[in-house]
């Protein structure tokens, strides 16, 4: 597995000037016993070199183009201007900050709570500097119903969704002022039930394959948004029925259950599997998370045990 993630690293290389004169050489060593008394974690080969601080020389492949976080000196190396981890798409280069305020994506899947019911749109809360909007429009309707919206869904908005719902969408567009527009006609979206919500910074969840993830061997459901909201829940199920998803499956017809203390038990497990994940730096992916998960079970460790740094270390 570390040969993979070292592989999956990429090619950039972070050189760090630590300086050579005697009088921080000494600094540095005197603070060294201290250093070494902190509790520490296993490098991962591969992963160390991706992270970088202002003034640190970034060494890419030949004909590298600059991006977001990255200038070139005189001497033409290329060297960081922020914290974050170094990313590089074909030729281009760029540093992804640490943390951020979550700008929004064209495509990108995210979960938000709704804060106002308007008069053919509803106002969602996902992180942004502006409130996000749902038009009625761009909705599934109960039953995978394909028709014109009317006047008379408009007076009914409050039959799909309610203030403090939290829901599942993507985003249809990024307007010049910063405002995102959210669609949720797939049958994926919709209101979210049966679960708890995690708020996290946007940096831990990137893009991947699947947001919307089934650990079957958790008996759990994630969505990962990429606006670090994360939804976890017992699988869905369409009401009345007890049968899991289907072909014909919709999120909108999906109501509220009395989930059981087993399900219960594994839904607070992987969430603080992920809020632990997180305090460590570490992405959320369905792999860390099912990783954590099995982890805290082998040492263990109690469902709440995984939100104490003491007891994680101890065990």
């Amino acid at each position: 597995a570390t040969s993979e993630l070292a592989e999956l690293a990429g090619s950039v290389v972070v050189e760090r000037c630590m300086g050579g004169d005697g009088e921080a050489a000494s600094s540095r060593s005197a603070v060294a016993p201290a250093l070494s008394l902190r509790p520490g974690a296993p490098e991962i080969a591969g992963l160390r070199p991706q992270l970088v601080c202002p003034g640190d020389v970034v060494v890419a492949e030949p004909g590298a183009l600059r991006g977001r976080g990255v200038v070139e000196r005189e001497d033409g190396k290329l060297v960081a201007t922020m914290c974050g981890v170094v990313e590089h798409v074909n030729k281009l280069l760029y540093v992804r900050p640490l943390k951020h305020r979550y700008a929004g994506s064209i495509g990108d899947v995210v979960v938000g709570r709704i804060v106002e019911v308007g008069t053919d749109r509803w106002a969602v809360e996902i992180g942004t500097a502006m409130l996000a909007h749902l038009h009625i429009g761009a909705i599934q309707l109960p039953g995978s119903e394909q028709r014109r919206r009317t006047d008379e869904d408009a007076l009914r908005m409050r039959e799909f969704f309610v203030e403090n719902d939290v829901i599942s969408a993507e985003v249809q567009k990024v307007h010049e002022t910063g405002e995102i527009a959210l669609q949720a006609r797939s049958t994926r979206y919709g209101k979210l039930q049966n679960g708890v919500l995690v708020t996290l910074p946007s940096v831990y969840v990137r893009r991947q394959a699947q947001h919307l993830v089934t650990l079957n061997t958790l008996g759990i459901m994630v969505i990962l948004g990429n606006n670090g909201w994360c939804w976890i829940c017992a699988p869905s199920q369409v009401a009345g029925s007890g049968r899991q998803e289907t072909l014909n499956f919709s999120q909108m017809d999906v109501r509220y259950e009395l989930v059981g203390p087993s399900v219960r038990e594994r839904i607070c497990r992987v969430r603080n599997a992920v809020l632990a994940l997180a305090a460590q730096g570490l992405e959320i992916t369905p792999e860390s998370i099912i990783f954590a998960y099995e982890e805290s079970l082998q040492r263990r460790l109690a469902a709440w045990e995984l939100l104490d740094a003491s007891r994680r270390a101890g065990a």
